[in-house]
C-alpha cells in the first residue's frame, strides 16, 4: 500500500467524494480515483459504494478509515513538532563546558532570543567533553584546545594567559610574580588526567627537563580553586577563569607564554541540525572557525 493511495482513500472519505477530494490534494479527479482503485485491487476489497448522489464507505472502508484518522493525525502532530523545532520553539539544547563562565553571556542571549527552547548546562574536563559529544550525549562542548581529530567543527571563543592562583595570605601573594622554575619547586595542585590545564603544565615541565616537587591532584576547577584558597597549594588556571575572591591571589607565571584556549566545539555530522547551528552563529563576528 502506497502513502499516496491511502490518503486519496482519507481524502475521498472525509469530503464525500471523488472531485472535492481532488480539490483538496491538488491532484485531478482521474488520479484520485485510479488511487482508490489500485488499493481496492491491491487487496481485494471494496471501500466505497458509489451511486449518482455519492460515495459511502463500506464496513471495510470505515475501519480503514478509522485507521488512517489515527495516522494523518498523528503525521500532522508531528509536522507541528518539526515545525516547531525548525523555529526553535520546541527541543533542547544540552552544552557541555570545561568552565561555564566562557559560555555564559552567549547562553544568557540564546535564551532571550529562544525562550521555549530547553537547554542544559553539564561539565566536565575536555576528554570527557569530547567522548559526550561523540557519544552524542551533549551537542555542543566549550573546552581549552582545539581538537584534532577532523570530525569536530570548532571555533575559538578566547585565548588567556596561564596564571598561578594562591591562597592571599600567603607570602606568595605578595610577589608580582614567578618563573617556571620556581612554580615546579613549590606546592602545586593539579587537575584529574584529561584536564587541558594540566596536560600543559605537564608538557611545559618536560620539555624544560623538569620535574613537578610537591603535588596533590584535585578534580574539578572549582575544587581546585577552593583547595588554593585553604592554602594547600598554587593552582594552575586561565586567567579568564579566574573568579573575584577575596581569598585568592592570581601570579603571573613571567616565562611562560603559552596560552590556554577556549574552542566552542561540535560533531560536523550534526553541525547543520538548526538548533545547533543556530547557536554557533550568535558568537561575535571576531571568532575563528575551523574545520
Amino acid at each position: 500500500m502506497r502513502h499516496a493511495q491511502l490518503k486519496a482513500f482519507h481524502a475521498v472519505a472525509v469530503h464525500g467524494g471523488f472531485s472535492r477530494a481532488a480539490e483538496r490534494l491538488n491532484l485531478t479527479q482521474p488520479a484520485v480515483s485510479d488511487h482508490v482503485r489500485k488499493l481496492e485491487e491491491t487487496y481485494g476489497v471494496q471501500l466505497f459504494t458509489r451511486s449518482a448522489q455519492g460515495v459511502l464507505l463500506t464496513g471495510m472502508g470505515r475501519k480503514l478509515f478509522a485507521i488512517a484518522e489515527r495516522q494523518f493525525e498523528a503525521e500532522t502532530e508531528a509536522m507541528e513538532l518539526l515545525s516547531r523545532g525548525r523555529t526553535l520553539e520546541e527541543g533542547q539544547l544540552t552544552i557541555g563546558a570545561d568552565a561555564a563562565v566562557h559560555i555564559l553571556p552567549q547562553l544568557a542571549r540564546f535564551r532571550l532570543k529562544h525562550p521555549k527552547l530547553a537547554v542544559r548546562l553539564v561539565t566536565g574536563n575536555s576528554a570527557q567533553l569530547l567522548k559526550r559529544l561523540d557519544d552524542f550525549s551533549i551537542d555542543v562542548a566549550v573546552t581549552a584546545g582545539r581538537p584534532s581529530d577532523p570530525a569536530f567543527l570548532a571555533r575559538q571563543l578566547r585565548s588567556d594567559p596561564l596564571v598561578a592562583v594562591v591562597q592571599r595570605s600567603s607570602r606568595l601573594a605578595k610577589l608580582r610574580g614567578l618563573s617556571f622554575l620556581q612554580l615546579t619547586k613549590l606546592p602545586l595542585i593539579l587537575r584529574e588526567a584529561g584536564s587541558m590545564t594540566r596536560a600543559l603544565l605537564l608538557e611545559e615541565a618536560a620539555r624544560r627537563g623538569l620535574q613537578l616537587q610537591d603535588t596533590i591532584e584535585i578534580e574539578s576547577r572549582e575544587a581546585a580553586r577552593e583547595a588554593a584558597a585553604q592554602g594547600l597549594g598554587l593552582a594552575i588556571m586561565s586567567e579568564g577563569e579566574v573568579v573575584p575572591d577575596h581569598r585568592l591571589a592570581a601570579l603571573a607565571i613571567t616565562d611562560w607564554t603559552t596560552p590556554m584556549e577556549e574552542w566552542m566545539l561540535c560533531l560536523k555530522s550534526r553541525a547543520g541540525l538548526h538548533v545547533i547551528r543556530s547557536f554557533f552563529t550568535m558568537e561575535p563576528e571576531t571568532a575563528k572557525t575551523s574545520a
